[in-house]
């Protein structure tokens, strides 16, 4: 008899689109089957020098470090408001809506980079990331992130892909 994998804590990698919000469905029913935790991470790309200092500027803030720091901030609210109103959508498919991310975190680099670093701790025992598709190119193959990333990564990943729609 097949032994059945331990699955405590879930990494979930979003880029809030319509298919990360797709792919959130396969986390919480992971997590609702294995009874785990689910930590939510998204990467913000680096914007480039000259753009940051302008962006000071026209906020009026002080440095770039602040600007960081409440883009993050505000960006963390709405990920945890972003998964508050899914929860309350799975509830209605799910008998009980028993899982919360126990973590929510937000950062700044290079999505794959980041992804693989934390998959790399040694604190999630799989990982669940949607895929971005552009035309022909997603009949034929993986986003770049979720390419390097499964193809990296030290733990199990499970791949989304994006959902088929009627213009498909």
């Amino acid at each position: 008899m097949p032994i059945k994998p331990k699955i405590q804590t879930i990494l979930f990698a979003t880029d809030l689109s319509e298919n990360a919000r797709h792919a959130f469905a396969y986390a919480a029913g992971m997590a609702d089957a294995y009874n785990a935790d689910i930590t939510v991470l998204h990467v913000i790309e680096k914007l480039p020098p000259k753009a940051e200092l302008f962006l000071v500027a026209i906020l009026g803030m002080n440095d770039t470090d602040e600007l960081r720091e409440k883009s993050q901030s505000d960006l963390i609210l709405k990920i945890k408001e972003h998964i508050g109103h899914f929860c309350a959508e799975m509830a209605e498919r799910m008998p009980e809506c028993r899982f919360s991310p126990n973590a929510v975190l937000v950062e700044p680099g290079n999505a794959a980079d980041r992804i693989l670093h934390h998959a790399g701790t040694g604190s999630y025992d799989a990982l669940v990331i949607g895929t971005h598709g552009h035309g022909i190119i997603h009949e034929t193959m993986m986003g770049g992130t979720s390419r390097k990333v499964v193809l990296e990564s030290p733990i199990p990943v499970f791949v989304i892909p994006m959902r088929k729609t009627d213009k498909d």
